[in-house]
């Protein structure tokens, strides 16, 4: 064994801390819009309450209570919301959600 070999290599932890890169700035809105769900159903799509910091999962149960319908987390940072109440829901978002009325916006009819 040689005890002049200046490169070790290491094999527990250390190195992870240089690779992390700060995260960019993600632009805060959040969209309501509606989707046609069957024939004349519709669904209210909610979505980035997660670039706001908000829990999808509290603000799901929290809009299937106030509007009395089924609601749920449905992809990485969309909640659908059964039934079109798309303009009762946006001013819930900003009375009850404390977001500012800037950031919420309109989405019209959404095509997935």
């Amino acid at each position: 064994m040689s005890l002049n070999n200046s490169k070790k290599k290491q094999t527990r932890g250390g190195k992870a801390m240089k690779n992390i890169t700060k995260k960019q700035e993600v632009q805060k809105q959040v969209v309501v819009g509606r989707s046609m769900r069957a024939r004349k159903k519709y669904v209210t799509l909610v979505r980035g309450l997660k670039t706001c910091d908000m829990n999808l999962k509290k603000c799901s149960k929290a809009f299937g209570q106030k509007f009395a319908c089924g609601s749920s987390v449905t992809g990485d940072d969309e909640i659908t919301v059964q039934g079109d109440v798309v303009d009762d829901m946006m001013d819930f978002i900003v009375e009850e959600l404390g977001i500012d009325d800037d950031l919420v916006v309109d989405g019209g009819d959404i095509k997935d």
